[in-house]
């Protein structure tokens, strides 16, 4: 009898789904270019596209700067003053050499991204060493963090906020201080609709990649992402306001001849401003060590990377990178280097899959030698390769004797120059003694 009742039901539902569908209207069919097409809403907790606007527009991180007398080029931060009940922040900046800075201006950059809000200052000509690390409690500011990458030639610091802001910057000559004054603001509007165009649960991490590449130079604006669960990687369009400027965006992938799985996402709201889980275009920051760990344990895995080339996997990651680490060859080798680790240290039980792993981090290795060799991290990867070899026997493009002869040869004032002699030595006694 039970069984009879569960058929019954199953059939009545079959039945009512039919009806449902039948009854659906026929809603904006938009050529055959792609396999599939969903629509469907989306929350605040799942994928979340990114709203910049530039300040004093950027040019990314150029030293001409240099050239140009009428700048700071060698100056310090004095220190940071914040003034709450006029919503303004005080850069001090200082200089060994008064003249340094009598009669000149400050070069800047201030970029507002609004997920989270946060301003991103970049002060050319001004550095420092120290680690500028802290957040608040019951302030309308939420933090300040400077990055610990920035060059030589200036700082950049990352504001966070409490909610959607305008921000105006300035330098004062006279008192040799910059100041950045903020207001709070509300988005334009508060709904809208995005394109999902491919994520890592469906399309592999370097298919993704290529596709953001494709799209690119074909004159499409897209976003990568990373979902709050920092696992998954979507390429994501523009936010656009009404639903027909997404279907004209839909169209033109139509044009652009892309035929994956796409999804037209309806937002009902944007995000709770003080969210800090997002991680949006700036795919990797200097604050998104896990979300590197969880990539390389969810799509970079070991059996997926061992196999291909240094030049492969320099493809396939690079654009992971925020074009502001792109752009700083120390930066980016310092990831690369963080990325090695990862896997030098990769948790499993299968030896197999170990060996796969320090082979994954002897390449990671390799793309800062051969791609980023005037980087920091440069002798220090060659000297990771060649203790790799030495205590794994996994070798790749560079061989341990290499490696020892290149940190001599190329990078004289290297900590490992000694140690590379001593051990080049020991090479020649070893063989030696095979002949005799």
């Amino acid at each position: 009898m039970q069984i009879v009742k569960k058929v019954f039901r199953t059939i009545l539902l079959i039945f009512f789904v039919w009806i449902c569908y039948a009854l659906l209207p026929v809603q904006n069919f938009i050529g055959q270019a792609y396999a599939e097409k969903d629509e469907y809403y989306t929350s605040s907790e799942e994928f979340l596209p990114l709203g910049a606007e530039l300040g004093n527009e950027g040019e990314g991180i150029d030293p001409s700067f240099l050239e140009d007398d009428s700048l700071i080029h060698s100056a310090g931060l004095a220190g940071i003053k914040f003034l709450k009940d006029e919503r303004r922040f005080v850069f001090s900046i200082k200089a060994q050499n008064p003249g340094e800075l009598e009669g000149k201006q400050l070069k800047y950059d201030l970029i507002l991204l609004n997920f989270p809000p946060r301003v991103v200052l970049t002060l050319y000509g001004v550095t420092t060493d120290e680690k500028i690390f802290r957040f608040f409690k019951n302030l309308d500011v939420r933090g300040i963090v400077r990055n610990p990458f920035a060059d030589r030639y200036f700082s950049e610091y990352v504001l966070f906020f409490e909610d959607w802001i305008k921000a105006t910057g300035s330098y004062d000559s006279g008192g040799a201080r910059f100041m950045l004054d903020y207001s709070f603001t509300q988005p334009e509007y508060t709904h809208g609709f995005g394109i999902r165009i491919a994520d890592t649960k469906i399309d592999p991490l370097n298919h993704i990649i290529e596709i953001k590449r494709e799209l690119t130079k074909y004159g499409l604006e897209n976003h990568l992402l990373i979902a709050s669960d920092e696992e998954t990687v979507v390429l994501e369009s523009p936010f656009f306001k009404t639903r027909d400027e997404a279907i004209q965006y839909m169209e033109k992938l139509e044009s652009f001849g892309y035929n994956g799985k796409l999804a037209l996402r309806g937002y009902q709201s944007f995000p709770k401003p003080h969210r800090f889980d997002v991680v949006s275009e700036v795919v990797i920051t200097g604050e998104d060590d896990v979300a590197l760990r969880n990539i390389v344990y969810s799509e970079l895995t070991p059996g997926k990377i061992y196999p291909l080339d240094y030049s492969e996997i320099h493809l396939i990651t690079k654009e992971l990178f925020s074009p502001t680490v792109q752009n700083d060859e120390s930066a980016i080798a310092e990831y690369y280097y963080k990325l090695s680790e990862i896997y030098m240290n990769y948790e499993t039980d299968e030896k197999k899959e170990k060996n796969m792993a320090y082979a994954a981090a002897e390449k990671l290795l390799e793309i800062i030698y051969f791609k980023y060799p005037k980087s920091d991290k440069a002798d220090d990867a060659l000297w990771e390769t060649a203790n790799i070899i030495r205590e794994f026997g996994v070798a790749d493009v560079l061989s341990e004797e290499e490696c020892y002869r290149k940190i001599i040869n190329e990078y004289h004032d290297s900590i490992f120059v000694d140690e590379s002699k001593n051990r080049l030595k020991d090479f020649k006694t070893d063989a030696i003694k095979s002949r005799s």
